[in-house]
């Protein structure tokens, strides 16, 4: 199983954050502690979902488009 796959289920269970089997300064604990904290250890790491970016201003036809606002509704 998945390291932290298993500290998302030790944190599911109910079992205190210190009880991560694993030695001090691992990769192992920072991933079990990934899997309880539900978040990833390092933030420079972490991706938005790709629904979520922008897309490059300079790309062709992105000129003056205004991405957070949907295009208006046409009126029958």
């Amino acid at each position: 199983m998945d390291i932290i796959k298993l500290g998302a289920r030790a944190r599911v269970v109910g079992r205190p954050r210190d009880a991560c089997p694993y030695p001090g300064d691992s990769r192992e604990r920072r991933a079990w502690f990934e899997g309880y904290d539900g978040s990833c250890w390092e933030a420079a790491s972490r991706m938005p979902h790709p629904a979520r970016l922008l897309p490059d201003i300079d790309a062709p036809g992105m000129g003056d488009a205004v991405v957070s606002q949907p295009p208006p509704l046409a009126s029958a």
